[in-house]
């Protein structure tokens, strides 16, 4: 397993590096969409989540924050494109990549695993060459904000009114 990240409570890995996770991210993904009103499935989830495993380079992609001293599972997040079509692959620059699905345990909230998983999306956004990122929020654009994300419009997503928000990368 390759630790992404060496923060003394917690680790970020691939869940390509970590599969045996990959039920429970798919249980948190369903929640989520129920929860914004969007239709969803378990197995629709994890059918989803399997495209995740295809390769280090590929989108979508998801990671994990583990606990370090039991492995426990204490958050996620995903990044995505819609413009490959619902297939794995290489995006090109030009198109946007969409940071999505991040869920820390409530337990483990407010201790710095959402801003570690967010950083290590924009990590792997500047290493493909992308210049921004994008992701939809309804009530934690706050949170976002503070992170340095930008609101850009409100859109209506499944029925609910969210914010359209990107971030710069800066490419040093």
């Amino acid at each position: 397993m390759t630790l992404l990240q060496s923060a003394p409570e917690w680790c970020r890995v691939s869940l390509i590096e970590c599969p045996d996770y990959l039920d429970q991210v798919a249980t948190w993904h369903h929640r989520e969409c129920l929860r914004q009103g969007l239709q969803s499935s378990q197995q629709t989830r994890r059918d989803r989540l399997l495209q995740h495993l295809m390769g280090p380079g590929s989108v979508p992609q998801t990671w994990i924050a583990l606990e370090r001293t039991n492995a426990e599972l204490i958050g996620c997040v995903s990044v995505v494109s819609y413009h490959l079509g619902g297939r794995p692959g290489t995006p090109q620059t030009d198109t946007p990549l969409w940071l999505s699905s991040l869920f820390v345990t409530p337990q483990w909230r407010c201790r710095g695993v959402a801003s570690d998983l967010i950083e290590g999306v924009r990590h792997f956004a500047r290493e493909l060459g992308m210049t921004s990122l994008w992701l939809t929020a309804t009530d934690q654009s706050e949170f976002y904000r503070r992170q340095g994300w930008q609101l850009v419009r409100r859109a209506k997503l499944g029925g609910r009114w969210v914010n359209v928000m990107s971030c710069e990368l800066d490419t040093h």
